[in-house]
């Protein structure tokens, strides 16, 4: 499979978190840069939000808000993408609403009285709930396996750890049939799978669906129609896709730049993969030969 890669927008500051929004518009955050960025379709590139913290994850709700996992002010200080940014300020991780004129509401920061350590990435199921990743940045430098949980938040906004013993979660999306939670493992560049039992809670054992080696850290991915599953390579230059049921190996994709960091599709016809890459602050748009997976809570 051939595809082609163009960059659509650069002079980003550690973009993260791609999301298609209400208006067809593609958004992602600036870790670096504090903010949520609009890209229209000719790559022009304005603010949509400041929201202060670390924009990581992000995702757009039913109701048409941005939920942003923002992990509190960390980010890698050397790369060129970050080099005119502040220093990080490493202050307290949660979940924030962002609504359609850009206004920020703080709405999660601790759960059960214990505080959230550095929120990475979201994604919704079906029933109005949704999940993320909580990793220890501890764990990311030091390369403890306890690098941090997993959590759900209900539709009534109840929230809860429901898996834990992951080296640095990062990355997650249910799979189209809302049975399975698939979650990178950064830390030992695999992917696990967490069976579903009921929305919020997950078998107590995952199971491999697939592993990118140790060299390219599993970031972001998103599925496409067909059930594959393409994995941003962090570290790397390259998106790896992965069979969805297994994660056997099919191809790997090589971007023109490295550090890619999360992907999500859009376009008119929803063929277009957008990759976010942070390393040199860019954003690319790919032609991919199989439509998107239509996410679960806007079917």
């Amino acid at each position: 499979m051939s595809v082609q890669v163009d960059r659509l927008a650069e002079g980003l500051m550690f973009p993260e978190g791609p999301a298609i929004g209400p208006d067809g518009a593609l958004y992602v955050t600036e870790i670096a840069g504090q903010r949520i960025s609009k890209i229209s379709a000719d790559g022009t590139v304005s603010t949509f939000a400041d929201t202060g913290g670390g924009p990581n994850g992000a995702a757009f709700n039913a109701q048409g808000e941005l939920l942003v996992a923002n992990n509190g002010g960390r980010w890698p200080t050397d790369v060129p993408s970050t080099s005119q940014a502040i220093e990080p300020v490493y202050g307290q991780g949660g979940i924030q609403t962002v609504n359609s004129e850009g206004a920020v509401i703080f709405e999660l920061s601790e759960i059960d009285g214990v505080t959230l350590n550095s929120p990475n990435d979201l994604c919704f199921d079906s029933h109005g709930g949704y999940y993320f990743t909580d990793p220890e940045w501890s764990g990311l430098v030091g390369g403890d396996r306890d690098g941090g949980p997993v959590c759900y938040v209900n539709a009534e906004g109840e929230a809860s750890r429901v898996a834990s013993n992951i080296g640095f979660p990062n990355g997650l999306g249910v799979r189209a049939d809302g049975k399975v939670l698939v979650v990178c493992e950064s830390l030992t560049g695999m992917l696990l799978s967490y069976r579903i039992e009921e929305p919020g809670v997950l078998s107590a054992t995952p199971k491999p669906n697939g592993m990118i080696g140790r060299r390219s850290v599993p970031d972001g991915f998103c599925f496409d129609a067909s059930g594959q599953i393409i994995v941003a390579g962090h570290g790397s230059n390259n998106l790896f896709v992965l069979d969805g049921n297994d994660g056997r190996p099919i191809q790997i994709v090589e971007l023109p730049d490295a550090g890619p960091t999360n992907c999500c599709f859009g376009g008119t016809d929803f063929r277009t993969l957008f990759v976010t890459s942070s390393d040199h602050g860019y954003v690319y748009a790919i032609d991919w030969p199989i439509e998107g997976m239509p996410l679960l809570h806007s079917r």
